[in-house]
């Protein structure tokens, strides 16, 4: 049997946040759990979860799962650290967001200048999108090379 590889398990929780949703702004608060393992492991052992909170508008709050069955784009970042861009397709529950969603692009940022942290998430579902255009900050137990 072959050795699983999971190269970044990474979380922030319960944090306020800057948001975007169907191009207005809005706020809230955020959860994001994810495990990134190599294309060796079975699709189970990677997944990305996202938990958000709106302030504004509850019927804008949503719980995203997904099971990432491709693997990261790697890629070094300026003044040191390593970024990991990922997309998946999921699950969403919510009001204004449910059934089947695209997780177009969230980046992991490891070591860099600003330390470890989530960026740049936009997510789709039901004609309607969320974006965090900024990063958040995270706890991230890493095996990155």
């Amino acid at each position: 049997m072959e050795s699983c590889d999971c190269r970044a398990a990474i979380s922030a929780t319960a944090v306020p946040v800057e948001t975007i949703i169907n191009r207005f702004p809005s706020s809230g608060t955020i959860t994001v759990s994810a495990r990134i393992c190599d294309v060796n492991c079975s699709a189970k052992n990677s997944y990305i979860s996202i938990l958000y909170g709106d302030h504004q508008n509850q019927n804008n709050s949503f719980v995203f799962k997904s099971v990432v069955s491709g693997l990261p784009t790697w890629e070094p970042v300026s003044g040191g650290g390593i970024g990991m861009i990922v997309s998946a397709e999921g699950e969403v529950s919510g009001v204004n967001f449910t059934d089947n969603a695209t997780l177009s692009n969230i980046h992991f940022l490891h070591e860099t200048m600003i330390g470890n942290a989530i960026c740049a998430i936009s997510l789709t579902a039901n004609g309607r999108t969320f974006e965090v255009p900024g990063c958040i900050f995270c706890i991230s137990e890493n095996n990155i090379n």
